[in-house]
């Protein structure tokens, strides 16, 4: 499906806007000396690519790009196709809810299974009162992305509680949430850190599809987002990885995690079908809002919501980190034809 003149119009305004040649170049240079390709050429196509073929020069580069044939390249998402078909299907107003947690925490409660309080309205003695029951917090700016304003804190060490609540409420971080817990399988491969699953849905009306499933893994920070030094591996229709972890961001190839050791490549993601459920009924709370990437543990007992992204954030294989020369594209077939009826 080919993206909108006034879409593209919009894309190729702002790529010339902000286009800084020292910054394309230093991609373009990256990749010579990651896959031994000559520079220029490299360069060339990045251009070529970002003015025809809706892929932004990340894109280019974190979807190893000039590794692939233009065949191969047309399976692959793009921030530009996501983004096109993120603003044709969701709901603008309605889309409010999934960009502020604290909005996100009240309309999908039921499926959040942990306590939380919004420090707005929560005064000293809520915090405290809180705290007593979950000694560590977590502590949220409501409206942030990629695991920033996520802060963790042991209130053991907290003497003044008055300072403390002025203190969280004067950084904004006035989501507190109590922990999660993960189902012990994950927790072996990163205890410090919960290792969640990016789930995107698409719901056409009457069926929930799942479209991209990627699971990340931290390395012990509160939060598992490459920005935290986290890393991912791409997920199947049954849960289980397709292939080696990679950052996306640079050469790297997990096949075990390296830290505790454990098989990336043989992770089967526990309770999986319990997931799926909780997706599907979580998914038509907000018609209006049909593509969804939602964020998503593994507890003991069962699957936990931790937010949903309106825009869902782009999750792709690497060929130099797995081998995998095919993308996620053709699962978003559905969606795309949808966008064309409207």
């Amino acid at each position: 499906m080919a993206v909108s003149l006034r879409a593209r119009a919009r894309y190729l305004a702002k790529r010339a806007r902000s286009f800084r040649l020292g910054r394309v170049w230093g991609f373009a240079t990256q990749i010579s000396k990651e896959q031994g390709k000559h520079p220029v050429p490299v360069l060339i196509d990045m251009l070529y690519s970002a003015a025809f073929r809706d892929t932004a020069y990340l894109d280019y580069y974190e979807a190893d790009f000039a590794l692939l044939t233009r065949a191969e390249r047309a399976t692959f998402m793009t921030s530009l196709l996501q983004h096109h078909l993120a603003e044709a299907l969701n709901d603008r107003e309605a889309a409010k809810t999934f960009e502020n947690k604290i909005a996100f925490n009240t309309a999908f409660a039921e499926f959040l299974h942990r306590e939380w309080i919004d420090l707005s309205t929560a005064g000293v003695d809520g915090l405290r009162s809180f705290a007593e029951r979950h000694p560590v917090i977590i502590a949220k700016v409501p409206v942030s992305r990629e695991g920033k304003g996520v802060f963790r804190y042991d209130t053991a060490e907290v003497s003044e509680w008055t300072a403390f609540h002025a203190d969280l409420v004067s950084k904004g971080q006035v989501l507190i949430e109590q922990p999660i817990v993960q189902h012990p399988y994950l927790a072996k491969y990163c205890a410090g850190t919960v290792n969640t699953t990016r789930i995107t849905t698409y719901f056409d009306g009457e069926t929930v599809r799942p479209l991209v499933i990627a699971q990340k893994f931290g390395r012990g920070a509160v939060s598992d987002q490459f920005t935290w030094g986290g890393f991912f591996t791409m997920l199947d229709e049954n849960g289980r990885a397709v292939g080696p972890g990679h950052t996306g961001r640079h050469v790297s190839r997990y096949e075990t995690h390296p830290d505790s050791g454990e098989s990336i490549v043989d992770f089967q993601l526990p309770l999986w079908d319990e997931a799926l459920a909780m997706l599907d009924e979580a998914a038509r709370r907000i018609p209006a809002v049909p593509y969804v990437g939602w964020d998503v543990a593994i507890g003991p007992d069962g699957p936990v919501l931790l937010e949903g992204n309106w825009t869902p954030g782009l999750y792709e294989t690497r060929v130099s980190a797995t081998g995998i020369r095919h993308g996620t594209r053709p699962l978003h077939d559905r969606a795309f034809r949808d966008v064309g009826t409207r």
